[in-house]
C-alpha cells in the first residue's frame, strides 16, 4: 500500500499534468508549482517533466478515441452511400478514412531549389550582387 507521501507526490504530479493539458506555459507551471506545493525550482522540473509523460499519454488516448469516432462516423457514410448504389460517396469516404489512418501515401509537395555555396561559387561570374533584385 503507498505511503501517504507517494499518494500526496502522485496527486502533484497529476494536478500539474492537469495544468499542462490545460496549455499553461513552462515558466507559469514553474511558478505555479513552487507557490502551490511550497517547493524549489529544481523539484517543480521534476514534476513538470513526470507531469509532461502524462500529459503525452492522455493527448494520444483522446487522439486515439478521436480516430476511432471518425473512422466509425465515415463507416457509416461508406455504408449508407453503398446501400444507396452511390458510388462515389462511398469511395470518398473510403479515401478519407484511408488518410485519417495514415494509410495514404503523402501527398506530392512542391521542390523548391536553394541556390548552394557550390551553385553560388560557378555562377559568381555570371551574376552578381549588383544584379539580384532588391
Amino acid at each position: 500500500m503507498p505511503s501517504t507521501a507517494e499518494v500526496d507526490l502522485e496527486q502533484r504530479i497529476q494536478d500539474v499534468a492537469d495544468w499542462v493539458l490545460e496549455g499553461v506555459r513552462y515558466t507559469d507551471l514553474v511558478a505555479k508549482c513552487c507557490s502551490t506545493f511550497k517547493v524549489c525550482k529544481r523539484t517543480a522540473d521534476s514534476y513538470i517533466g513526470k507531469a509532461n509523460a502524462i500529459a503525452r499519454e492522455t493527448r494520444q488516448r483522446q487522439k486515439e478515441t478521436m480516430v476511432n469516432r471518425a473512422t466509425a462516423q465515415l463507416e457509416r457514410i461508406h455504408d449508407k452511400a453503398y446501400s444507396r448504389d452511390d458510388c462515389s460517396a462511398a469511395t470518398g469516404a473510403v479515401r478519407e478514412m484511408i488518410k485519417l489512418l495514415g494509410l495514404a501515401e503523402p501527398e506530392k509537395s512542391e521542390v523548391k531549389h536553394d541556390a548552394t555555396e557550390s551553385l553560388m561559387g560557378i555562377f559568381a561570374n555570371v551574376v552578381t550582387k549588383d544584379d539580384k533584385p532588391a
